[in-house]
């Protein structure tokens, strides 16, 4: 499955933790149960009042295939 999601992260805090190798990106300023989500191969997008809330990357090698084709851009 490919899925193909143009946000910008300057509202979005990302949080890499290295002794898992997972990735969660997590909208600043929004809080609550989230309102649904779809589930890929090793990764969860939650959404709340339509906007993306997470991007829970929980396979380490996804994580791994996402930051080499990353381009961190805060705009």
């Amino acid at each position: 499955m490919e899925m193909f999601l143009k946000i910008s992260l300057k509202d979005y805090e990302i949080k890499e933790f290295e002794d898992t190798g997972t990735i969660i990106i997590v909208k600043k300023r929004l809080s609550g149960k989230p309102d649904y989500s779809i589930e890929g191969e090793g990764f969860v997008v939650e959404f709340k009042n339509g906007e993306i809330y997470t991007i829970d990357i929980y396979d380490p090698e996804v994580a791994r295939n996402f930051r080499e084709k990353l381009s961190l851009s805060y705009v």
